[in-house]
Parts: structure tokens; C-alpha cells; sequence
């Protein structure tokens, strides 16, 4: 069957919730994708359903002829958009939160900002990722933030699920489920996208309260004391760090620290900041900028991004919209590694941060540990519960010339840290590359052969993005 006759059948069972090509409604959903080079390409059609059952139909009709689906929530990863497959874009109209006593239901096509916004009022929050613009499939992969080491990761936090199958089955998943059920319950922490729709989630919640933040930005040669230093801070304190460059620093790379204490003891706020003076000792210069200041987890909390010349605080990252002009691209990798970095490791990277062939370019420390081991590995299908940092590679480039050059650096950068890799966050994942297969295996590492049985056994036509290529 071609992809206009699954079009066609789309249309007459869901009527105007289908928007081709050339319609206003594919247009502006593509618009509204994150992720440059997704948002470039072409499906066959964008479906924007209203219900359960018309995620439902879409399924059962796409499985029947053999087509490909993928699955737009918040919009922020690569993979939600592929060409030639339906596009289902939850983000029209299933991006509700509700909250209810320590709990909150968020829709599918829901980001992290909107569940946010919605605890907000009742001075409750959950820990996320560094950007709201993440939905569930984010959040049920992983999310890695500023509280990860003292509260775990977004999707140890989610205690429910609806889900529709390949199939068009519907199934409702918790800690309460059994026999295969049991099974999709353990795959959706970590790899809800590889077995079925996500249509809601139930997450625990947290009262809200104030952190401790201090940043601060100091040259380059300070990565190897802060790969000392991070690793011995508590769990109440995260380290993370960005290697990349600024105006304030208009000839070389800096170190940019940002350390959040969830702790509101004088103590554990002095450790803290006694840890970020021990880094910035590191360099061989006075520090560029430091802000120390207590803000209300998570809006309060300043940008992940060096700050800019005179210390101006970085800009929030914009929602793209329909008549923006053509955007650049971006090509990243996360590594999970241990807490085994050390001087030669910072030598090398921030040899290959000066070699980075746009400014744009950064290496993000993400500083985990702490509350992320407290879960073994193979309890969800989420992987890596070892690690002290998750490393983004991020490039980012305006000028198409760039591409070879700005996705060579990446992979060439990841090779840096390979003798302290244990694991690859699984967000990163981009199934039509050509180290596919070996990123998935660290991605997933013990709990692949078990993932592969349950796609074989839910989706083996392959509606969804495959596990490996």
C-alpha cells in the first residue's frame, strides 16, 4: 500500500484532524518542531487527534498497511518527524495538565513547562530536564536536571501511563500492572517511544522550594580541577558545567560552573560554594564572572548557557513558529561517563573545543550521580544509573557548509571520551546514522536483548522508529 492510500484511509475515518501536504495545518505543524532538521522533513501527512481513540485509529490503520508512524509531543527531538511517515502530533490538542493532591496527569502533547505551570499555584514542582520545552518523550526516556542527584531522573517519577499499541490496543500501566502489562510498564521507564504511544502520564510531585545557585565563569584550564571537585559534592549539590565560548572571553574557551544546592542548611550552601572557589582556583586567572543568588526551583533558575558580555543573562531559548526565517542545524551526542575524567581527558577536550568550527559549539557537564544510582539499572529500561555526568556534545552552525565539518567534530569529540564511557543517553539516539547500532547497544546496554523481544512482540512490522537500524 503507498503512503497517499494510508492518507486517504486517515482522512475518511478522521476527517480534518489529517493535514497533507501543502495544507496550512502540515505546514505549521512542521513549523513548530524544535529540532531544525526534523522540521525539514517531509511525511506523508500530520494527523493532529483529538482523543485517545483517534490515536487509537491511526495506529491500527497504520499497522494494517505496513507505514511508518512517529510521534510529536513537546517537538524536541530529531526523531519525531520522519520522511514519508504519519505524523502524530499530540501538541494540538493533548497538552493539558492536571494536578491532584501530590499528583499530576499531564496529556501527551504536553510539555514540561505547561505540567510546571499547572503545579506552580500548589507549590509543587517535579524534577526535569534544563529546558521546559521537553515533553514526555523526554520524560519518559530520562530527563536529567539540576535535581537528578538529589531527586533521580523525570520518569522515577512517574508512577502511570496510557498507552496505545501498534495494534490500536489501549492499556493503562503502573507499578500495579502484571503479566505483559508488567512488562510495558518497566519499558515505558526509558523507552516509551520504542513500544507505543504515550497518550498521558502520571507523575509524582514535590513541594516546591528555593535553591542555592552559583555560577560562575572562568578560563578553560579549570576543567581539571572541576573534574576533581564535582564528583566529592553530596547529593543535595549538582556541579554541572558548560565548555564553550562567550564575549567575555572573546580569544578562548571558558569553563562556565553552575552548581545547584537543594539543601537550605548554611552548611551544605557553604560546602557548595567552598567547591565552586576550589574550581575556580583551578584557572590561572580571576574568575570572569561569578552570581551567587537563591531562586525558586524551576522558574527562577537562570539559563544553562554562558552568560554574555558585561555578564548579561542569555536569552531563553525561543519556540520556533510558523514565517521564522530558515533556521541553522544542530548534530549532538551525550555520553554517559563515570567519575574517572580526569587531566588528560580535559586537555583533550578543550583542545577540541578550540578546534570547534563555529562558536556556537559547546560540551555540557551535566552532573548526575546521587539520587540517579538509587534505581538499579535493569529495574526500568532506562540505562546508565553509574554515571557522574551525562556530556552533550552540541554543534551548532547557520551555514550549510559547515555540516561536514560540525558533525565530524562531534563524533570526533566523543572518541575523546570513550575509555570513561559507561553508557549514551538514549534522547540522543538517531536511528539513520551510521553508528546507530553501537550507540544503541551503550544506550541500552543489558536490557536490549529484552526491549528486542517486546518490539518483536508489539510492533513487528515496524510502525515505530526501529531499536536498531
Amino acid at each position: 500500500m503507498t503512503s497517499n492510500d494510508v492518507v486517504g484511509q486517515l482522512r475518511a475515518a478522521l476527517g480534518t484532524a489529517v493535514r497533507p501536504p501543502g495544507t496550512a495545518g502540515y505546514e505549521n505543524a512542521l513549523a513548530r518542531v524544535f529540532f531544525p532538521e526534523a522540521a525539514r522533513r517531509k511525511p506523508s501527512c500530520v494527523v493532529a487527534p483529538r482523543t485517545v481513540e483517534d490515536i487509537a485509529t491511526v495506529m491500527r490503520l497504520a499497522t494494517a498497511a505496513g507505514a511508518r508512524v512517529t510521534v510529536r509531543g513537546g517537538g524536541l527531538s530529531s526523531n519525531c518527524v520522519a520522511d514519508g511517515a504519519v505524523m502524530l502530533d499530540l501538541s494540538e490538542h493533548l497538552d493539558s495538565a492536571r494536578p491532584s493532591a501530590d499528583r499530576v496527569v499531564v496529556g501527551g502533547g504536553a510539555t514540561v513547562a505547561t505540567m510546571l505551570g499547572a503545579l506552580a499555584p500548589a507549590g509543587r514542582t517535579v524534577p526535569v530536564g534544563v529546558t521546559g520545552h521537553a515533553g514526555l518523550g523526554m520524560a519518559t526516556r530520562g530527563g536529567i536536571g539540576h535535581l537528578t542527584r538529589s531527586l533521580g531522573l523525570t520518569l522515577d517519577h512517574l508512577v502511570g501511563a496510557e498507552l496505545v499499541l501498534p495494534s490500536g490496543d489501549v492499556v493503562h500501566l503502573s507499578e500495579r500492572s502484571s503479566g505483559e502489562d508488567a512488562d510495558l510498564w518497566w519499558a515505558v521507564r526509558g523507552c516509551a517511544p520504542g513500544v507505543g504511544v504515550v497518550t498521558s502520564a502520571e507523575f509524582r510531585t514535590h513541594a516546591r522550594g528555593p535553591v542555592r545557585v552559583d555560577r560562575a565563569v572562568v578560563g578553560a584550564d579549570a576543567l581539571a580541577a572541576y573534574f576533581r571537585v564535582a564528583p566529592e559534592l553530596p547529593r543535595d549539590t549538582a556541579m554541572s558545567a558548560v565548555l564553550g565560548w562567550t564575549p567575555l572571553s572573546p580569544d578562548e574557551p571558558v569553563l562556565f560552573l553552575y552548581t545547584v544546592c537543594a539543601s537550605r542548611h548554611d552548611d551544605a550552601v557553604g560546602r557548595a560554594r567552598s567547591a565552586v572557589s576550589a574550581v575556580v582556583a583551578g584557572a590561572g586567572a580571576a574568575p570572569l564572572y561569578r552570581s551567587e543568588t537563591s531562586a525558586l526551583y524551576p522558574a527562577g533558575l537562570p539559563e544553562f548557557a554562558v552568560p554574555g558580555a558585561g555578564g548579561a543573562e542569555p536569552a531563553p531559548i525561543p519556540l520556533p513558529r510558523q514565517g521564522d526565517a530558515r533556521r541553522g542545524s544542530f548534530f549532538g551526542k551525550a555520553a554517559f561517563t563515570g567519575p574517572t575524567l580526569d587531566a588528560e581527558v580535559a586537555d583533550a577536550l578543550v583542545d577540541r573545543i578550540r578546534a570547534a568550527p563555529t562558536r556556537a559549539c559547546r560540551i555540557d557537564f551535566q552532573h548526575t550521580g546521587g539520587a540517579l544510582a538509587d534505581v538499579d539499572d535493569t529495574a526500568t529500561a532506562f540505562w546508565g544509573r553509574t554515571a557522574e555526568w551525562s556530556v552533550p556534545l552540541n554543534a551548532i552552525w547557520d551555514d550549510a557548509a559547515d555540516d561536514e565539518a560540525c558533525t565530524a567534530w562531534t563524533r570526533d569529540t566523543l572518541r575523546q571520551l570513550a575509555a570513561h564511557t559507561v553508557g549514551y543517553y538514549n534522547v540522543e539516539l538517531r536511528p539513520d546514522l551510521p553508528e546507530a547500532g553501537p550507540e544503541t547497544r551503550a544506550a541500552y546496554g543489558g536490557n536490549l536483548p529484552r526491549l528486542l523481544a517486546l518490539r518483536d512482540r508489539y510492533d513487528s512490522t515496524g510502525v515505530l522508529a526501529p531499536l536498531l537500524p
